[in-house]
Formats: C-alpha cells, structure tokens, sequence
C-alpha cells in the first residue's frame, strides 16, 4: 500500500507540473489569413482525327507530314477558358516501336496551332515557348506532323504516342 501511495502521489504532482506549464505556455494568438482563389476551367483536349501515314513506296527514305498544309495530319482541339492565356509543350522526339517484332523507328513531331480551325493559317509551334490565348469560344486548334526516317526500317507494323502538355500561364 506504501508503494501504491508513493506512485499516486507522483502522478497526482507530475499532472499538477503539466497543467502549470501549459497555463504558462498558453497565449493568445490572433491570425487574420486573406485567401484569394480563382476558379479556372479544365482543359479538354478532344481529337479529331489520327495521323495519317500512307503506304512506303520502295526506296523511299523519309516520311514528311506537314502540320501546316498536310490532310495526313492529326487534328486535335483544346477546350478551355475563353480568352485564356496558355502554354504549349510537347516532347518532339518519340520512339515507335514494331508491334510485331523488333524495330524502332523515331518520329521527329512538329505542331502548328490556331485560334481558327484553318490549318493552311496555323502557325508551327516551337521551343520558344511562348504564350498563345484560346479564342473568345474557348478554343485552340492543333495540327501534328513531323518526320520519320524509314532507310533502316524494318517493314512492319509501329506504333508509338505523342505527349502534349496544355496549361494556362
């Protein structure tokens, strides 16, 4: 019992010791926190239509689609806030690989883009990523191309993707 009472009396003054420093540690602390937010709309980005490579002809050792003036051309639309400023990337060169076996061809991606969807306008897209704007519907129009060089290609079937990044500045 003479333990037990020694043990009661230690918890009883060590909970007096904790309850004294947080009354001495407790002060009143006022904090005012203006926060702002602003609501931006998503971007979609919805395709409309495939790249196009038609068949190799013997002999041939480089594909060109132009994303300015070729209907072999992806056509794609971003859809976001009207008027919206935004920045556009994307990695220009990408492995396709052979579906069917080995192989590996490199595409070498070149983009144009528009506020109208009249591609013969479009201007290509380059490394000074620089701002461009959605139009006042909240569109951008985006046509993809580029080259691939097939001396070395084993024939076959090849498939690859192409990464974009869309984001408002």
């Amino acid at each position: 019992m003479k333990i037990l009472s020694k043990f009661f009396f230690l918890l009883v003054i060590n909970f007096a010791l904790i309850s004294q420093l947080c009354n001495a540690q407790v002060k009143s602390i006022n904090a005012i926190v203006d926060i702002k937010a602003e609501i931006i709309q998503s971007i979609e980005l919805i395709t409309i239509k495939g790249m196009t490579i038609n068949q190799l002809q013997p002999g041939q050792k480089e594909v060109y689609i132009n994303p300015t003036n070729s209907a072999n051309a992806g056509h794609m639309i971003a859809v976001g806030t009207p008027d919206a400023d935004i920045r556009i990337n994307f990695i220009k060169n990408k492995e396709l690989t052979r579906i069917d076996g080995p192989g590996l061809l490199i595409f070498n991606y070149e983009v144009s883009g528009n506020t109208e969807d009249a591609q013969q306008t479009s201007e290509l897209l380059g490394d000074d990523n620089r701002s461009l704007r959605f139009n006042n519907e909240g569109q951008f129009y985006i046509w993809v191309g580029g080259t691939i060089n097939v001396e070395q290609a084993t024939p076959g079937n090849y498939e690859g993707d192409f990464t974009i990044e869309i984001e408002y500045i």
